[in-house]
């Protein structure tokens, strides 16, 4: 699963938040759990988001942060 499939952005939706496709879940709340080291917790609190789902994320987080990755729209 890429970045584009698991995530989805709307401007009239949820304040324009990326989120977690399927979900009104935005990504930002994954970073606080991951911040807290609350991985777990997280998919406790969020069952609609798929590991699928986290993995294209965060390895999208590490192709950015590394230069690799191409910023672009979400749909």
């Amino acid at each position: 699963m890429n970045i584009t499939e698991s995530l989805w952005q709307d401007p009239n939706r949820m304040s324009g938040a990326v989120c977690f496709r399927g979900t009104r879940i935005p990504v930002a709340i994954l970073f606080d759990y991951l911040e807290h080291g609350e991985l777990d917790e997280f998919f406790e609190g969020y069952p609609d988001v798929t590991k699928e789902q986290v993995h294209a994320v965060l390895e999208a987080s590490k192709e950015l942060v590394t230069g690799q990755f191409v910023l672009g729209t979400f749909h």
